[in-house]
């Protein structure tokens, strides 16, 4: 279905994006993963993409960067040749309440879970009007959807997620591009296990 399809996968070298990008190559794309820092996780899931007889890459950026995000769609289109499908998945918890939030923490969710899909939906807008093709998935939450009390950095991002999807679905609509969003719940992965109890509950 995906067959030599290329896909770029934010945040893949764990939990829900290496979910994701194992889907899309056990369905015949080609994958390249970003990732923030866990460099060992990456390889293990570019290795498992090409066990699945698929190319893999696996490329290191903060995605809250502009520029780094630049250079990292550059790098990415001379190595695969293009790209059809962009899943934005990178994303931080730095949960507490509204009173004792500190200011870092919620400029560095909202910089990474929004900023990051801006950046990278940004760097290839032009690729995908140029071919009148392209995915763009983006993963928000239903957190973004409801609220989620100690959350107001994670949920404001979330919500603005799907502002941006809407958004940009709507100037691509014309183009042959779609942008989508998928609002899980909880989903047992590494970033929830630093949830406290009662909220995994």
């Amino acid at each position: 279905m995906l067959k030599d399809r290329v896909a770029v996968v934010t945040g893949g070298s764990r939990g829900i994006g290496r979910a994701i990008a194992l889907k899309m190559a056990e369905n015949g794309a080609d994958v390249a993963i970003v990732y923030a820092g866990n460099e060992q996780a990456a390889e293990e899931t570019r290795s498992q993409i090409e066990a699945l007889g698929r190319k893999g890459a696996a490329y290191r950026c903060d995605v809250s960067d502009f520029g780094e995000t630049k250079k990292l769609v550059d790098a990415i289109l001379a190595e695969f040749g293009g790209i059809d499908i962009l899943v934005n998945d990178a994303g931080i918890t730095r949960d507490g309440l509204v009173a004792t939030m500190k200011e870092r923490d919620f400029d560095d969710v909202i910089s990474i879970n929004l900023k990051g899909a801006f950046n990278m939906t940004k760097h290839c807008y032009h690729h995908f009007l140029h071919k009148k093709a392209g995915r763009i998935i983006n993963i928000s939450s239903v957190a973004g959807l409801t609220g989620n009390a100690g959350q107001a950095n994670y949920a404001s991002a979330k919500a603005g997620l799907i502002g941006l999807t809407k958004t940009v679905a709507k100037e691509l609509a014309g183009r042959g591009v779609t942008c989508n969003a998928i609002a899980p719940g909880v989903i047992d992965t590494d970033m929830t296990k630093n949830m406290n109890g009662k909220a995994r509950d």
